[in-house]
């Protein structure tokens, strides 16, 4: 009887653990399922940050400034700005550089380029009576002159002259001729966010944004170098083809006397404020800085420089 009751605990024994073995059996097989998608997730996460790591790596030596965050960002003084290596789309600082401002005499750069690109610097222009009429007496132009648009444009990137811009619309017949192709360039540009109504820049209806003023620049820079060339001269004598007196004419953009100063435009008048478009140097670049609405345009601009030159690095050139 005795050996009766061990036989059969004995089977009942092994019977509870073959039970057993098969309820754990799933489990066991989920806990190496699972461990085996860790793994896997592992690899995969360590891929992810292999690859953001080779990324930063890239992005330090793609030949970008790298900003020195122990610098705080400057104070501007000036209602929109930027500040942008020209023809990337790096910038150093961007203030305000949507908001739409008047732009004054910075308008004799889009009308520098469409006279190069619809007469030509070697066309014949004559000065009438409405153009030495016109509101300034910046150039000393007299009605009846006649000298190549070269000399004209020179005339008004230096000293801002109204008259020379109003020479240049005449000559096209008349200003909604000379505003239609002015516009027409702004739409070729993408300068979504600019108006204009005259080409000296007498009327606050011509407006743009430090944005759209970095496009015409890159455009200047690279399809028509004179005319920041021009911007930039500190005198030149000038003689009107039909005869008359030689004269001086003097740069009235005071950066024109800076070893940095590649070329650029200043505009001001009650609407707008001091306006400045310039292109400066530093080392082997060239920085692009836009100043609307500023009260000292002259002061900020060095100003943001030397916080350029602090706030970031610049890598050596080869």
């Amino acid at each position: 009887m005795n050996f009766r009751l061990q036989a059969l605990l004995l089977l009942v024994i092994i019977l509870a653990s073959v039970l057993a073995s098969k309820a754990f059996a799933p489990r066991a097989e989920t806990q190496e399922a699972a461990r085996q998608v860790n793994n896997r997730q592992l690899t995969t996460d360590d891929s992810s940050r292999v690859e953001a790591r080779d990324k930063n790596r890239l992005a330090e030596t793609d030949g970008m400034p790298k900003r020195r965050w122990s610098v705080l960002d400057p104070t501007v003084g000036a209602a929109a700005a930027t500040a942008q290596l020209i023809g990337t789309p790096f910038s150093f600082l961007n203030y305000r550089t949507y908001e739409s401002r008047p732009i004054a005499s910075l308008t004799k750069l889009l009308t520098a380029v469409v006279v190069l690109e619809q007469f030509g610097p070697d066309k014949k222009v004559p000065v009438g009576l409405i153009a030495v009429q016109t509101e300034g007496e910046a150039g000393e132009l007299s009605s009846g002159e006649i000298y190549t648009a070269r000399d004209l444009l020179k005339v008004m990137l230096m000293t801002s002259s109204n008259d020379a811009a109003a020479a240049f619309e005449e000559y096209a017949g008349g200003q909604e001729v000379f505003r239609g192709l002015m516009r027409a360039k702004i739409l070729e540009l993408g300068m979504a966010q600019t108006s204009v109504h005259d080409g000296s820049g007498l009327s606050d209806e011509n407006r743009s944004t430090a944005g759209d003023l970095v496009k015409l620049a890159a455009y200047i820079a690279a399809q028509h170098p004179d005319i920041f060339a021009w911007s930039r001269l500190t005198s030149i004598l000038v003689q009107p083809l039909n005869g008359g007196t030689t004269r001086t004419v003097s740069n009235i953009n005071s950066l024109a006397l800076s070893a940095t100063f590649l070329g650029g435009k200043t505009g001001t008048s009650p609407a707008a404020g001091e306006n400045l478009l310039a292109i400066l140097s530093h080392g082997t670049d060239r920085i692009v800085v836009v100043l609307l609405g500023s009260k000292n345009r002259y002061d900020e601009v060095q100003g943001l420089m030397h916080w350029v030159d602090e706030a970031y690095e610049f890598p050596a050139k080869p």
